[in-house]
């Protein structure tokens, strides 16, 4: 069993982990935005800094890794998930149980005269931002920075990876936004707005897609 997809960039540099997950597979994942400008060596460099654990896509597409697939650490703070597919809910922190997928991306934007502003400064062109009126329970209302499509199709090709490596233990009804687990949906208020309306579609939805690819590839 590969511990890394052969599509990815596997770093030199580790990420501080925390052990193996209980399953010795990741049971899902979690989707996170990194609300940066960096690439993602530079995006993990800070997580190592941190001692946080995540694998990273950059604008690109490109994945980059710094920790194996059966190795959990540290990654979404406070989160809670009470999924039935779970033997007993997720409490405290999901990030024992299920993976970290930073994309780079700089996150909610404040609209201004001057265009649509990041925390740090940068004008974000119109054509790269997206709005949601925050009517999805696993949304937050406000403008974002869009995923590009290149990042999108490696998230995608990322989670089927992790599916087709243990397929009795990764679920797809467990790869959650991180606005769910640390959401109103997981914890009763929005800790965090990841990824919103930074994706192209809702976490439900992303989930059936990956249901349906993971069905047609089997035939």
């Amino acid at each position: 069993m590969a511990m890394y997809p052969d599509f990815a960039h596997v770093l030199p540099q580790k990420m501080k982990t925390q052990g193996v997950y209980e399953k010795g597979w990741p049971l899902g994942a979690i989707v996170h935005f990194t609300a940066g400008h960096d690439g993602a060596e530079n995006t993990i460099n800070e997580g190592i800094k941190n001692k946080y654990a995540y694998w990273c896509i950059q604008k690109d597409g490109s994945l980059y890794c710094a920790h194996p697939a059966n190795e959990w650490g540290y990654h979404a703070g406070e989160s809670a998930w009470k999924n039935p597919s779970f033997a007993k809910p997720l409490l405290g922190t999901v990030s024992d149980d299920l993976i970290g997928i930073e994309i780079n991306a700089a996150g909610r934007l404040t609209k201004t005269l001057s265009g649509y502003k990041s925390w740090y400064g940068q004008i974000i062109p119109e054509a790269n931002v997206r709005y949601c009126d925050g009517s999805h329970p696993d949304q937050c209302e406000g403008y974002y920075e869009k995923y590009t499509q290149a990042q999108e199709d490696t998230l995608i090709k990322t989670l089927l990876w992790l599916k087709a490596q243990r397929p009795d233990v990764f679920t797809f009804d467990d790869v959650l936004g991180h606005c769910e687990v640390s959401g109103k949906l997981g914890i009763g208020y929005f800790r965090k707005n990841d990824p919103s309306a930074a994706l192209s579609m809702t976490m439900p939805y992303l989930r059936q897609v990956l249901k349906d690819m993971w069905i047609a590839s089997q035939k």
